[in-house]
């Protein structure tokens, strides 16, 4: 007898037996046509044109040897033509009647910001719209040395599809009886099997605990550890998981299946064509029953108006100066009504040699010669202000003492230049034999600050108290500087502006004075590449057309239009366009825009103005759907066209 617990599964295998032996016999019928060449092609057509079919010589067929399938029921068919399968090695039946047909070699798109979309028609006659039978149809693109394996296209018969509804039932009838183990307790099993002992031994708890924790829970183990083989086994149509562009259900064909297959791609730079090839195969029963031989070609052309940028460098106006300078300043600690620095003292030690390498750098400097370096020494106001410019003056002195000192021990190391240094005096010979760069009298030279008020007024402004800013403005309004520094001092900040900000003020500017090598003139004027302008040309022919109008905007020039057009700104582009001086390419673009908008007459006259200044923008003209479609119209080239 059979086990009622495995009667649902018998019930399932037999509905699929059945509908299996059902729906063969018409089937295999439709196998051997297809063999034949009797079932129409599937097409593959550019949309929106007519289907042409070729005529096919069928004596250029080769033939290979004959082999015969068995099928699941034993029936044998015979099949007149096989190849090797390149995954399996195995001798296959292969359908050898271009079943597949393209009806154009070739076909223009258009790059519209950044990506290009590629458009097809698929055709499936009635034939080939069996119940057992599931037709895969997979497109392929390759460009740029890369292929991409599209979405794939699945037209599935009603029988083939229920076939897959009963083999997922089968499948999820065994999972139902896989119990987790948290509901071990619930187990239908345990109770029938508790129940036939207790009917023949009585009730034993003992007995109860081995079938829960040794026997049925090992079982169920194993039917859950054995899950992922009972789908293999059942499962062998499995539904797809995803790349499945369509999947459409049939009942004997009701008529040809149309689908307009759109697949998009980015734009990258380079792009210039996309081959398209679809591949497919009959599918039926879990295993692949005949493969469709793959199309010839279809080569999809890549229009950009990128390709249209002018690539001229552009460049700016620069005005070249050969005297330059600048300042550095140093913050040096000198004990108070002291001059002699003390490297010891705080961080001059680290002041000292920032300073050194700073004046090394721009003496080794290739393209500089230093004229001179001017010493500025300041002093705070603490004190009488005739002590404090006497102070600063010394302080001045010492360091452009050290500054020679730098000068002297570097003579040697400057190959560039002979430095003479002589009782504070130093001259430089630039051994180009013009005597450029020779100095006379001293290159340090020092100045005086005195008493550095307007830097104590900035630290001061610094902060948005409003005392502060009043403490200022009397100051300010004091000429004397020894009065002046006794009502710094009145108010409640004294001890913070003696303690922090004095020591401050206490610092040495230098300003290097140098001038260009060989430069004669005192200006030049010179040109430098537009780096701007560069980057968003680059960005266009990148296909980054946001960048480039970020970039080229502000230009308002002819690439600043193709940047417009290429993000679809075409009332933008005209603006500008309007007011170029005419061109082959102005006049193309010109061209295209008209068209975009609607004006044809306008469009042509400026497409046909184009080819008269530069014949290859009639071929160019090929390649964007704007003015291809405007060819084909009215016939543009032809003797008896008119606008």
């Amino acid at each position: 007898m059979i086990d009622m617990r495995n009667g649902k599964l018998y019930i399932c295998l037999l509905c699929a037996v059945l509908m299996y032996i059902i729906t063969s016999c018409a089937s295999y019928r439709k196998l051997s046509d297809l063999k034949s060449g009797e079932v129409p092609d599937v097409q593959l057509n550019m949309a929106g044109e007519e289907a042409y079919v070729p005529e096919l010589d069928s004596t250029a067929l080769k033939r290979p040897e004959s082999i015969t399938v068995v099928e699941d029921d034993g029936t044998e068919i015979i099949f007149m033509s096989a190849v090797k399968d390149e995954e399996t090695g195995e001798m296959v039946a292969q359908e050898q009647l271009n079943e597949i047909v393209v009806q154009a070699k070739f076909c223009h798109v258009a790059e519209r910001n950044g990506v290009v979309d590629l458009v097809f028609e698929l055709a499936v006659p009635v034939e080939l719209q069996q119940r057992r039978w599931q037709v895969r149809l997979y497109p392929k693109y390759m460009y740029m040395g890369d292929t991409l394996r599209a979405d794939e296209i699945r037209i599935t018969g009603e029988t083939f599809r229920k076939v897959q509804h009963w083999e997922y039932m089968v499948y999820n009838n065994y999972l139902s009886r896989v119990v987790p183990e948290h509901e071990a307790d619930s187990l239908y099993a345990l109770r029938r099997l508790m129940e036939t002992f207790t009917a023949r031994h009585g009730y034993d708890s003992r007995a109860e605990e081995y079938y829960r924790r040794n026997f049925l829970e090992y079982i169920n183990r194993k039917k859950d550890m054995a899950k992922g083989e009972i789908y293999d086994k059942f499962v062998v149509d499995p539904f797809p998981k995803g790349g499945v562009r369509l999947d459409s259900v049939v009942n004997n064909g009701s008529g040809v299946i149309r689908y307009y297959y759109v697949q998009t791609l980015a734009a990258v730079a380079g792009l210039r064509k996309v081959d398209m090839v679809l591949e497919g195969a009959v599918h039926t029963n879990g295993r692949k029953l005949c493969p469709l031989a793959a199309t010839e070609p279809i080569t999809f052309y890549i229009s950009s108006i990128s390709t249209l940028a002018d690539e001229t460098k552009r460049y700016l106006k620069k005005v070249v100066y050969r005297d330059m300078h600048f300042d550095a300043s140093y913050n040096i600690v000198f004990d108070k009504g002291a001059w002699k620095v003390d490297p010891k003292k705080e961080d001059n030690a680290v002041v000292l040699e920032n300073m050194r390498r700073h004046i090394l750098e721009i003496i080794e400097n290739e393209d500089y010669v230093l004229d001179s370096i001017l010493v500025a020494s300041a002093c705070s106001p603490e004190g009488r202000y005739s002590v404090n410019e006497k102070l600063s003056m010394k302080r001045g002195e010492e360091i452009k003492g050290y500054l020679l000192r730098t000068l002297r021990s570097s003579k040697d190391s400057v190959v560039r230049d002979t430095w003479v240094i002589d009782a504070g005096e130093v001259t430089t010979d630039d051994g180009d034999g013009a005597g450029d760069g020779s100095i006379d009298g001293e290159v340090v030279k020092v100045t005086q600050i005195s008493e550095d008020w307007e830097s104590l007024y900035q630290m001061l402004g610094q902060d948005s108290m409003v005392h502060r800013s009043v403490l200022i403005s009397k100051c300010r309004a004091e000429e004397d500087p020894d009065v002046r520094e006794s009502v710094l001092l009145q108010g409640k900040d004294s001890k913070y502006i003696t303690q922090e900000l004095y020591p401050l003020l206490r610092r040495v500017k230098l300003n290097f004075k140098l001038h260009r090598k060989g430069m004669i003139k005192d200006t030049v004027h010179t040109t430098v590449l537009d780096s701007v302008y560069m980057r968003g040309v680059e960005a266009l022919k990148e296909r980054d057309y946001r960048t480039a109008v970020t970039l080229l905007r502000p230009y308002g020039c002819y690439n600043s239009a193709v940047a417009y057009m290429c993000m679809g700104y075409d009332k933008s582009a005209l603006e500008i366009m309007e007011h170029l001086p005419r061109s082959a390419k102005r006049d193309y673009m010109m061209a295209i825009v008209y068209s975009r908008l609607g004006n044809e007459k306008l469009a042509m006259e400026f497409f046909l103005a184009s080819v008269e200044q530069d014949e290859s923008m009639r071929h160019r003209g090929n390649l964007d759907p704007e003015i291809g479609t405007l060819i084909k119209k009215y016939s543009l080239f032809n003797k008896n066209h008119q606008l």
